[in-house]
């Protein structure tokens, strides 16, 4: 049996309150372990804001709890016309993350039918405890740049080989399913993305960026330009005479899909290319050869769209590099 991360943090940190509360003769101490569990979130900045709106909702709630009980009395319908009024409030003040904690806490003050300081103090330290404990375990993140590299390389893998495979359709007129390999990519991209937002969540007191995570979107935006590469690639029935440089430069685009490849060389060759097919190829003689011809034509112009996205990513590489010196300096 496997045991994640998250699940050993909430283990430790509902432990730890409810040690801490019981140490100091709380009563509900129980009930700080519920709020650190309740903190332990899936990144840092969740968890903060989770925090926040947790000790806003439960000081509300002890607010409200003692004005009601003490004006309404310690009754059902008390109650009722409390939770009439807060749960609205708690959603128009954007505190719903603190509404299972605050119920609990105005169950203490309707058990104990009477509102005193040190019932007061008592429910402010189960929070503080249990936000405090929750925060400081929480802030522990194993690091997911491994990770996230393993899952560039599958995706860069992956997108060279469906550049092999429409070259091998492109030279032979035999196409060959892709289905399987963009679904992989697919899963890729949506796997990397989640990471890569995972840790910008984790990134508190840094500026709102993460190069990997628009590496991913640029990739999820070239692999459907792909996906269209793919559907052309189905039409070519037969081999013309513009097959094998087409391939060949396929070919060669495939062989430099990472992150650091500039594109700016590949897209001067296939403006060349396009150029040349658009003055110096004569007209198709058949049906079916028009039809192969303006595949082709269609998978130079999407490779070009795919190619300037990469260019758009090197220069944003660039200036992030440049950013990041300055700062340094």
């Amino acid at each position: 049996m496997k045991i994640g991360t998250r699940t050993l943090k909430t283990a430790v940190a509902a432990g730890i309150a409810m040690l801490i509360s019981e140490t100091i003769h709380l009563d509900y101490f129980v009930f700080a372990a519920i709020i650190a569990i309740l903190s332990i979130q899936e990144t840092r900045k969740k968890s903060i804001r989770a925090s926040y709106e947790r000790v806003m909702a439960s000081l509300l709630a002890i607010g409200m709890g003692a004005a009601m009980f003490t004006l309404l009395g310690y009754s059902p319908v008390t109650l009722t016309l409390y939770f009439v009024i807060f749960i609205p409030l708690v959603q128009q003040l954007k505190l719903q993350d603190g509404l299972i904690t605050s119920v609990v806490i105005l169950t203490h003050l309707y058990t104990e039918a009477q509102f005193t300081l040190e019932l007061f103090i008592n429910e402010l330290l189960l929070i503080a405890i249990g936000v405090g404990v929750g925060l400081v375990v929480n802030m522990y993140m194993p690091t997911l740049d491994r990770e996230i590299e393993r899952i560039k390389e599958n995706i860069d893998r992956s997108l060279a080989v469906l550049f092999y495979d429409v070259a091998a359709c492109v030279e032979t007129g035999v196409y060959n399913n892709h289905s399987m390999m963009l679904i992989k990519t697919r899963d890729y991209l949506k796997e990397g993305k989640d990471l890569a937002l995972r840790r910008m969540g984790n990134s508190i007191g840094k500026r709102n960026e993460d190069m990997d995570y628009l590496y991913f979107r640029m990739r999820e935006r070239q692999y459907d330009i792909l996906k269209r590469v793919a559907d052309n690639a189905r039409e070519i029935t037969m081999v013309v005479n513009e097959a094998k440089p087409v391939a060949t430069f396929l070919r060669r685009v495939g062989d430099h899909v990472n992150e650091q490849a500039d594109a700016s060389v590949f897209l001067q060759e296939l403006e060349e290319m396009i150029e040349h097919y658009r003055k110096n190829v004569p007209l198709p003689t058949t049906r079916e050869e028009f039809e192969v011809r303006s595949s082709l034509l269609n998978i130079l112009s999407d490779v070009k769209s795919y190619l300037i996205l990469k260019e758009r990513y090197i220069l944003l590489l660039k200036e992030h590099g440049h950013a990041r010196e300055k700062r340094a300096d």
